[in-house]
């Protein structure tokens, strides 16, 4: 996979024993399918799992990972299920939850999702809740109500789905931030339709409003303190 694309796949023993290898191989070769540059396999040690789990493992990784929405997912078609026993998808769903755990002690966070309900972080031995944050103002360009929530988390500033999002650029906004406007999901009424991860609330920022924008002044809590009085506090 790559940042933006992620592929989810199974391979099966072939008569060389190098099935694994063989399959990377033939995506490498393939023109559609060789965009990606690194690769992360798990397998057992005894060859445990059929063509039955392996199926179960497939769609069950394939559903985390749509869900997730950290990456687009290149599968042509959703993988089948399978059908298992209770006790063999008990079974099954442990290695998939220390598969995600090797996944991301490795740094890839593909089964982790933007906005986790239940995140909490220490600071100064006092635990505290992800912090939520608002930005409303009348937009010039559009002479609409740009209305946006966004959650401060362990990795950044996530704009949350259903926010209000300004459709016009103005001639300040950085590049980087104008290709990630032009590629999201945004409705034909500015209306966010995915949640989406920034570095810093500038950034964030400057997506919503759709122009250079600080952030640290314009992003503020329910009760109107601003990134920059919090710090000051």
């Amino acid at each position: 996979f790559r940042r933006g694309d992620k592929l989810i796949g199974q391979a099966g023993a072939r008569k060389n024993s190098e099935g694994l290898l063989n399959r990377l191989y033939e995506h490498k070769r393939n023109p559609d399918k060789d965009y990606w540059t690194e690769a992360v396999i798990f397998t057992t040690t005894n060859n445990s799992f059929g063509p039955t789990e392996i199926s179960y493992l497939e769609n069950r990784f394939y559903s985390i990972a749509i869900n997730a929405n950290r990456y687009i997912v290149k599968n042509g078609n959703e993988p089948t299920i399978g059908n298992v026993t209770e006790e063999k998808e008990n079974e099954l769903e442990k290695f998939i939850d220390y598969a995600k755990i090797v996944i991301g002690t490795l740094g890839y966070k593909i089964f982790e999702p933007l906005i986790n309900n239940n995140f909490e972080i220490n600071n100064n031995d006092n635990l505290q809740t992800e912090s939520q944050f608002f930005l409303n103002k009348k937009s010039k360009r559009s002479k609409t109500i740009i209305e946006a929530t966004s959650k401060q988390t362990s990795e950044g500033f996530v704009v949350l789905k259903g926010s209000h999002i300004e459709t016009i650029d103005s001639n300040s906004v950085p590049q980087k931030i104008k290709r990630l406007r032009e590629n999201a999901k945004i409705s034909d009424n500015g209306i966010l339709q995915e949640d989406i991860l920034f570095s810093s609330p500038s950034y964030a920022a400057s997506f919503v409003i759709g122009s250079s924008a600080n952030g640290r002044s314009e992003w503020k809590t329910a009760d109107g303190k601003s990134l920059n009085d919090l710090e000051k506090s």
